[in-house]
């Protein structure tokens, strides 16, 4: 993986594939997640037409050291991140694809950075932490007390991440997500509004912690934004339905590029 420095982080590796004037994407992944570990599917998709850029957030995979830390604005810096992945490559205005803690990194880029960004694909998102949020993220602590029922989870983020950070990682966002929810909640509602590029949102319908309430309210928020609930499907479409995320992404970049 190509690897840009950063100045407030050792360096960030990134995938940058297929043909170099193609259509460009960005992929960001979500919480415990790689770009290959959570999109892996999606970047074999698009490489044959688009120049597909995907990276491991900092502190994420191959992506450290140092490890991932989560301080209140993880989201900001991340989206600062992401600016600086495109200043540098420069692949032209993006259509970036971003999934759970990607996806409101991607609508912050957006917002941020209209320059950069061509349009935006989010699922699994909400724009805050909600009330509901928090209640199921207590259920990961202690880490200490997990569970058969969590043990897939524990291997991956080792496997990916190594094993000084788990239970860091999870530990690290729970705290995070408090801080977050005691200053207001906000991750990128407040922003939204001054997005300008067309948005897709989608989010199955049995999520939880971004509950229908909340995606509405950003989606309302956001200029031009649309709204879709995936039936029977919970927070990561790209695995429950990967035939309507595949579908509605075709559709939007048939639109848009």
């Amino acid at each position: 993986m190509p690897v840009l420095r950063l100045p407030t982080h050792d360096h960030l590796a990134y995938i940058d594939t297929g043909p170099a004037d193609g259509p460009p994407l960005l992929l960001i992944h979500g919480f415990t997640g790689t770009a290959t570990g959570d999109l892996g599917g999606l970047i074999a998709e698009f490489t044959p037409r688009h120049r597909v850029l995907a990276p491991d957030l900092r502190g994420y995979g191959q992506s450290r050291p140092p490890n991932r830390d989560f301080p209140p604005d993880f989201y900001q810096r991340d989206a600062a991140d992401m600016a600086a992945l495109l200043d540098a490559v420069r692949p032209g205005p993006v259509v970036v694809l971003g999934f759970s803690d990607g996806a409101e990194v991607s609508l912050l880029l957006a917002a941020a950075r209209p320059d950069l960004v061509r349009g935006v694909v989010a699922w699994g998102v909400s724009g805050v932490i909600s009330p509901e949020e928090l209640t199921g993220v207590a259920n990961w602590l202690p880490v200490s007390a997990w569970g058969p029922e969590r043990d897939k989870w524990k291997r991956q983020i080792i496997t990916r991440h190594g094993a000084e950070q788990f239970p860091a990682m999870v530990e690290g966002w729970v705290a995070a997500a408090r801080a977050i929810a005691a200053a207001g909640g906000n991750i990128c509602y407040e922003q939204a509004a001054s997005i300008t590029c067309p948005v897709l949102l989608l989010n199955g319908d049995g999520e939880e912690g971004n509950t229908p309430r909340d995606v509405r309210l950003l989606a309302a928020r956001i200029p031009g934004a649309r709204l879709e609930f995936v039936p029977n499907c919970g927070h990561g479409i790209h695995r429950d339905r990967p035939d309507v995320l595949l579908a509605r992404i075709r559709a939007f970049l048939a639109e848009h590029y």
